[in-house]
């Protein structure tokens, strides 16, 4: 697939999420709040370089924010507000904690913190740990999909497929909330290392 990826956030959920796309030979932007933490992964990643936020998400097909959402909505935003990228949204939010006043998702803040972007939620129901099992060794597991814009949402679908996953269109960005939910219970069930497979009924 010849998509140009730009991953900004390189603790422990970007980093395995480079690794996988540097597996399957796409080019790679990375970006981290301490540049140097980037440009270790990149060090270790053959088709990964390094850039500052505005320029990972200018010139990326797609831009994965793998930052917690207090400092993507925030911090980073401002940065990114412009760019031409499909945004990627892999958070969850404090799961415990009163949401966001007008917003019911962590996908919705994100979109509302970045106006005229397309925001899809992907990702977020999986851990660091199980995608770096998965890049050991390919487990076939569905990636639900929230998104309003269908492009965007057709992009991201494409690129998880390439990536060995299964996808469940979960219909509109306001969907993100149950997508969302869905980790909120595998954390319930110490499911930290577990994907979920939607699986059809037999006719």
């Amino acid at each position: 697939m010849d998509l140009r990826i730009g991953i900004i956030g390189c603790g422990r959920m970007g980093a395995a999420l480079a690794r996988l796309v540097d597996l399957h030979g796409m080019s790679l932007l990375l970006a981290n709040r301490t540049p140097a933490r980037a440009a270790a992964l990149a060090a270790d990643l053959p088709g990964a370089r390094v850039a500052p936020p505005a320029r990972v998400a200018a010139e990326s097909d797609l831009t994965i924010l793998a930052t917690p959402i207090d400092a993507t909505c925030h911090d980073l935003a401002p940065r990114i507000r412009h760019a031409r990228s499909v945004i990627v949204d892999v958070s969850n939010p404090c799961f415990g904690v009163p949401a966001a006043p007008g917003h019911r998702s962590a996908a919705q803040r994100i979109a509302a913190a970045l106006p005229g972007s397309a925001v899809v939620k992907a990702f977020n129901c999986l851990s660091a740990r199980w995608i770096a099992a998965h890049t050991r060794s390919p487990t076939l597991v569905t990636v639900p999909i929230a998104g309003d814009d269908p492009a965007a949402k057709q992009l991201v679908s494409t690129f998880c497929k390439t990536l060995g996953f299964d996808t469940a269109d979960a219909g509109p960005l306001a969907n993100s909330r149950c997508v969302e939910g869905l980790t909120e219970l595998l954390l319930c069930i110490n499911a930290d290392g577990v994907g979920v497979r939607l699986i059809p009924a037999s006719p």
